[in-house]
């Protein structure tokens, strides 16, 4: 105690005597209950015990008095009984003159038991008599006995709440003495910051009036120290801050351009000047709808950056010499008490552009340069459906196989012409609601002997519901199972298994191609569904890779069916394709006219 701190001394005593108090008034509490919960149930008892007493023994007096009372039971079980009842009241006395009662029944008793049958009525009146004093002395003992308990209660509750409301003013005393010990100080401290002193000056601070006191004032002054050191560099250092964000921000490729609540420009970036053809200095503090210049990119910027713009704006300005496509977007700067003026940002997208045009021009090309070969591969392939008969059996599904994969290719090209030359480029698709878990395997069947041919093995897996439905363009959506399945084929080695598994278990229709083939390298698996991406991996000696824009048509087909497509690498080895498509907005399941379909 003697080596705590003064303050923490004066509040560790004033709480230890505020925690005595309760205690003391606890444990009295605790006692009182205890003892008047103890004393009175078992005087109770022993009244009750009495009472119980002298009933039997007027039964078994009444019994032996009277021989028809109980036929059924001889006289000297109500003689045993007497006799035990007796017993136990004289060895259970509680009320004063319950000794001297017991006694005469004793007297009377020892009297009459030699005489059972031939009392005389004077005497069995007596007898009777004694035994309602008994009752009426223990059941007034009863009472009594309430009675005090209920004054005993009152007296400790009346003794508890005096002591009670003794120790909370005691308290309240003591807690009063414990805040003004604690605040006055500080209040003394709050007051003389509370008069703003010159933050270069000397801080002036009330004598401390204990060791606590004196180590805050003591912080208190070497912060007030630090503070005006600190003040004296903070415009240097907002300088320098300044500095270096201009800095950055006149490294960013794109156009920025900052317009306060008032419509003053408050910084432009060299990009932004030179669009406009005005120096930086001479755009600061300008007001942006009112600058001195009329060419033609300022006149287009001036109309195309409002503080009302919606959403991202294409405009074409000259760049360089050269017509450039720029990406205009705005972003709100908030002050403490709202909007503090727009920042508008400019990103050039002519190099996007560029690759948008080429990519339409080189599938318009595809498709043109696949239209005469599919022409001459119909042909052909009508020919040998005509012959189909004449051919041997192995062969015939060989030429149904061919058929049907020509006409699907067609189909397929025609669609991906009609998208590329939509400016929508938005996929249609032709929608059929289908048990996906019968037509999968027709699917696959074509790309059999291919596997066989390979010496791989293709497998088809089907888990969860005995029929799974799906909506489907079926056009489309088998070149995304052909696509898949012939790239897993292609990269597995000999003796490979590439397996197809069908399940609606996971929330979703979910179609999994997976292979045992080298994988695609991490490197290069956030880019596989790029559009004329080409990978390092290999399926032969000297082949090169082939991913091209397979994956990307298949991904635009899954994603116009409101699915999506992911890749993963195997556990051990080979690639994993899963396609998640969403459920049918129906239930077809009970519809059995429908399971056909695929043949209707």
């Amino acid at each position: 105690m003697k080596s705590l701190p003064t303050l923490r001394r004066k509040i560790l005593r004033s709480f230890l005597l505020l925690v005595a108090l309760y205690a003391v008034l606890g444990f009295s509490l605790v006692v009182s209950v205890k003892l008047s919960s103890r004393t009175t149930p078992k005087m109770i008892h022993a009244n009750y015990d009495s009472i119980s007493a002298a009933m039997k023994m007027d039964e078994a007096w009444s019994a032996l008095q009277y021989a028809g009372y109980s036929p059924k039971r001889p006289a000297a079980g109500f003689v045993q009984q007497f006799n035990d009842a007796l017993v136990l009241e004289e060895g259970n006395i509680t009320e004063l003159g319950e000794k001297g009662i017991a006694t005469r029944i004793r007297t009377q008793w020892d009297a009459a038991k030699s005489k059972i049958g031939k009392v005389s009525a004077s005497e069995f009146s007596v007898m009777r008599g004694a035994l309602e004093e008994l009752v009426l002395l223990n059941e007034r003992g009863m009472f009594n006995l309430a009675r005090s308990s209920d004054i005993m209660s009152e007296r400790v509750l009346i003794g508890s709440v005096i002591y009670f409301i003794i120790s909370l003013i005691l308290s309240i005393f003591f807690a009063d003495q414990l805040a003004q010990r604690l605040s006055r100080p500080i209040k003394s401290i709050a007051e003389a910051l509370h008069r703003r002193p010159s933050i270069t000056g000397r801080l002036k601070l009330p004598d401390p009036t204990n060791l606590e006191m004196l180590i805050l004032t003591t912080e208190l002054r070497r912060l007030w120290e630090r503070l005006s050191a600190t003040e004296k560099v903070n415009v240097a250092e907002i300088v320098q801050q300044k500095s270096k964000l201009e800095t950055l921000l006149e490294s960013v490729d794109d156009g920025l351009l900052v317009v306060n609540a008032q419509g003053r420009i408050s910084h432009c970036n060299e990009c932004l000047a030179k669009l406009v053809g005005l120096p930086s200095k001479e755009i600061q503090g300008q007001i942006w709808t009112d600058l001195p210049i009329s060419n033609e990119n300022y006149m287009k910027l001036r109309a195309a950056l409002r503080e009302d713009m919606a959403e991202a704006l294409q405009i074409e300005l000259v760049w360089n010499g050269q017509p450039s496509f720029f990406s205009a977007r705005l972003r709100k700067i908030l002050g403490v008490t709202g909007s503090d003026g727009v920042l508008y940002l400019l990103h050039d997208i002519t190099e996007k552009k560029q690759r948008d045009k080429f990519r339409s021009e080189f599938i318009d090309l595809l498709s043109h340069e696949l239209k005469n070969p599919l022409q001459s591969l119909g042909t052909a392939s009508e020919l040998l459906t005509v012959k189909r008969m004449d051919l041997p059996v192995d062969l015939r599904d060989l030429v149904d196989t061919i058929s049907e994969d020509v006409e699907r290719i067609k189909g397929v090209a025609h669609e991906f012409v009609q998208v590329t030359q939509s400016q929508s480029k938005i996929m249609k698709l032709k929608l059929e609601m289908v048990a996906i878990n019968q037509l999968l395997p027709e699917w696959l069947k074509s790309y059999m002997l291919i596997a066989k041919d390979r010496d791989v093995k293709l497998e088809f897996q089907q888990e969860g519901s005995e029929v799974i439905w799906a909506s489907l363009d079926l056009v489309k959506f088998p070149w995304v199972i052909s696509n898949l399945v012939s790239n897993a084929i292609r990269f597995s080695p000999p003796a490979g298994v590439v397996t197809v598994v069908l399940t609606d278990r996971n929330n979703a229709v979910e179609i999994q191609v997976r292979d045992e083939g080298p994988g695609v390298p991490e490197a290069e698996q956030t880019r596989i569904f790029e559009p004329f991406f080409q990978g390092t991996i290999k399926s032969s000696p000297g082949a090169r890779g082939l991913f091209g824009v397979g994956l990307t048509i298949a991904k635009e087909v899954v994603e116009a069916h409101d699915g999506r497509i992911e890749y993963r690498r195997g556990k051990t080895k080979g690639s994993e394709f899963r396609i998640l498509l969403p459920f049918p907005p129906f239930n077809y399941q009970s519809d059995a006219d429908l399971v056909s379909r695929r043949s209707t």
